[in-house]
């Protein structure tokens, strides 16, 4: 196995911020993840996962333990089920399932990152999630030091959540996924339809994605029914929920800078690195448009983007 020390990570990002981890390594089969795990164990070193890079923030400063970068990224296609290595590529999938006449990703056209993060997130667009569409995930139990095979329903997944997220024991090693049979001219429709909303909505640049979570139309209700009646009467309900991006332009926050990190002025749910940002910029950033938000609108921001090595 090929650990590498002081390994910096930032490359590695869609936000291309980060620090050196103490170790690294990169993961090519479910055995090799077995064998790191137990030296890392050995070696009483802290393990932690990072998968493709979006969707995260990691620390500038150095970060204790071993960092696994899971990168096996084995396909295989048995009628409309796929079993997906965790460390596939979201593209890589998309365009595979394109080939097969297989419908249903179409709405993760544009969404970077890998199969394994996506479950371990529950990403969604479009009124879609990835949940709706996982038969089931092969795990790795790092406590019990066992593989286990957890249904959809034992996933506990919710909005941008999953049980993946509130334990560090169990890491994905394998997603089954099922689709539907469909016609390639209906779902390169689709797709084009989907890439061209995005071009034409979100910002181009380094970014982690959607920094903060939607919110329940429920929820700001309760607490600003003002703002919940402005945004019925404004028809930007999605799902029942209220984009954190509509909040954040509402604050009037586009364009607002700390170092060298600055929401864009296309969409206000992303922060870009325009400026070689640090993990602080980024923090503060966050911590304003959360205070603003609590201040004007008594809304409470929740983040979507995972922190890493703080």
């Amino acid at each position: 196995m090929k650990i590498e020390k002081n390994k910096t990570l930032a490359p590695m990002t869609t936000l291309k911020i980060g620090g050196k981890a103490k170790f690294f390594i990169e993961t090519k089969n479910i055995e090799e993840l077995k064998d790191i795990i137990n030296w890392a164990k050995e070696k009483k070193e802290k393990i932690i996962f990072f998968s493709g890079g979006s969707n995260v923030l990691i620390n500038d400063k150095n970060i204790n333990g071993l960092v696994i970068k899971l990168s096996y990224t084995n396909l295989s296609i048995n009628n409309n089920e796929l079993d997906c290595d965790a460390g596939l590529s979201l593209t890589q999938i998309l365009t595979t399932t394109i080939k097969h006449n297989l419908t249903g990703l179409e709405w993760i056209i544009g969404i970077p990152g890998t199969i394994g993060g996506g479950v371990y997130g529950n990403i969604g667009a479009f009124n879609n999630d990835i949940a709706k569409i996982v038969k089931n995930v092969t795990v790795y139990n790092i406590k019990e030091n066992k593989f286990l095979t957890l249904s959809n329903k034992q996933c506990y997944f919710d909005y941008r959540d999953s049980i993946f997220k509130q334990t560090n024991n169990l890491i994905i090693v394998k997603v089954k996924l099922i689709l539907k049979k469909g016609s390639q001219i209906t779902i390169k429709k689709l797709i084009n339809k989907y890439l061209d909303y995005r071009n034409t909505t979100q910002p181009k640049g380094y970014s982690a994605g959607s920094t903060f979570k939607n919110l329940t139309l429920d929820y700001v209700k309760s607490v600003n029914p003002d703002l919940a009646f402005q945004a019925e009467k404004n028809n930007i309900i999605r799902d029942n929920k209220i984009a954190a991006s509509w909040i954040i332009d509402k604050l009037g926050l586009k364009n607002k800078q700390i170092g060298g990190a600055k929401i864009s002025e296309k969409h206000a749910g992303f922060i870009l690195n325009i400026n070689q940002a640090k993990a602080k910029d980024v923090i503060n950033l966050i911590n304003f448009i959360k205070q603003e938000a609590k201040t004007k609108y008594n809304i409470n921001l929740e983040e979507e983007i995972r922190y890493l090595g703080f």
